[in-house]
């Protein structure tokens, strides 16, 4: 009886460990959906793992940060996202690349300012190695 018990306990802790890993996005829509639920739910080695290399986002304020930054902000608390939804989206696809644009409702803190937002956003998508990572991301309050 303990070994069943102790191998479905492992069992359970490795699904769910495997589970809890970003796998890699089969679309441009799919990975932008990522990155936003990366920044909901404060997960920087998510989004670490979406960014590609060279990635700059320009903040609804219009600061550029790369992904880095970005990542680094997230774990520090700099970055506090209470509520996200995204809508409207729409994606065309360039073989390679892809742009998906659409809204993001949005309410939470960026380094203590409180802000509750739809944004417009574009987001740059591109497939490397199999999958597709974002490369860029513009975010525009709209009123």
């Amino acid at each position: 009886m303990k070994k069943t018990c102790m191998t479905w306990l492992l069992a359970w802790v490795t699904v769910t460990t495997f589970a809890q890993q970003i796998n890699p996005s089969t679309n441009p829509a799919e990975c932008t959906e990522a990155f936003f639920r990366a920044l909901l739910d404060e997960n920087a080695r998510d989004m670490r793992a979406l960014l590609t290399i060279d990635f700059a986002i320009v903040s609804f304020d219009g600061s550029l940060v790369d992904g880095q930054s970005l990542a680094e902000a997230m774990n520090g608390g700099y970055i506090k996202i209470e509520t996200g939804m995204i809508s409207a989206t729409s994606t065309r696809t360039y073989g390679d690349t892809g742009i998906v644009t659409g809204t993001w409702r949005a309410r939470g803190t960026v380094q203590g300012i409180r802000f509750d937002n739809t944004l417009a956003f574009t987001s740059v998508c591109v497939r490397q190695g199999g999958a597709w990572k974002v490369a860029s991301v513009q975010m525009t309050p709209t009123m």
